[in-house]
């Protein structure tokens, strides 16, 4: 007994668009095919074979993979290895997508409390982060600051996943246009550097070069509170991004540590 395409579909629940992909993947071929309309007809033994794909496919199995357990493993040995091999992707994915769901979180946590903060008065908090490498020289324009982050992307690991690094720079308070230094920084991935340290913080969104407003408003906050200060600002960049007019907006909190990093 044959059964038609359509029919084929309503019985096992696969899609016709799924079964003609299938015949074109060289992964479930029909049975007859009619020369004249070119209908794809399916023999009832074939429903076990569906079956199995369908089996492997909610197993996590690549259409290529299923392939080659069907046409050139199909006992229980190889069967048995392709499933202990996919049962190790699928735990190396779920480790994979834990981390993920971890710097989501802390990033969530970051811009909830920055968006909390911000335009809002300077206020005093601690900061906490690893250093995962640094660029110095004198640095005078946006082109200057890329070369100098992809600098130390280069020089340090990047096996780490990227998503969890944050930019921050170095700003002489002599001198709020020129920058020295370059920091890409962590808040989860280990490093021998660790930075702690109290300090004013402003958050603002912003951009390079066009901070000056911002490190006054701290200085003021710190002459009102007759608080110490070091001769270091620094911006962290969380968020960088860019407004309707194509022009930098990032979230920055600019922060002047009690002590020098």
């Amino acid at each position: 007994m044959i059964f038609s395409i359509g029919e084929t579909s309503k019985l096992t629940k696969i899609s016709i668009q799924t079964l003609r992909h299938y015949d074109k993947e060289g992964l479930l071929k029909p049975i007859y095919v009619d020369e004249e309309t070119k209908y794809r007809y399916y023999s009832i033994d074939q429903f076990l074979q569906i079956d199995f794909i369908k089996r492997c496919k909610s197993l996590g199995f690549s259409l290529e993979k299923i392939k080659q357990i069907l046409y050139e493993g199909n006992n229980l040995e190889n069967i048995l290895k392709s499933i202990v091999f996919q049962k190790n992707i699928i735990e190396k994915e779920i480790e994979n997508l834990k981390n993920i769901k971890s710097n989501l979180s802390r990033l969530e946590k970051t811009l909830s409390h920055a968006m909390n903060s911000l335009n809002k008065p300077p206020q005093m908090e601690e900061l906490e982060f690893f250093i995962l490498g640094s660029s110095q020289g004198e640095i005078k324009d946006n082109n200057d600051i890329e070369t100098h982050i992809r600098k130390v992307f280069k020089k340090i690991d990047i096996s780490y996943n990227i998503s969890d690094t944050f930019i921050i720079l170095k700003v002489d308070e002599k001198n709020y246009s020129c920058y020295e230094e370059i920091i890409v920084a962590s808040k989860s991935i280990n490093s021998e550097e660790i930075y702690k340290n109290k300090g004013v913080s402003l958050y603002v969104e912003g951009a390079a070069f066009k901070n000056e407003i911002y490190f006054e408003k701290i200085k003021k906050f710190e002459r009102d509170k007759k608080l110490k200060k070091s001769e270091i600002f620094y911006e962290i960049y969380y968020i960088s991004k860019l407004d309707n007019k194509n022009e930098e907006y990032s979230l920055i909190n600019i922060f002047h540590p009690f002590n020098q990093l």
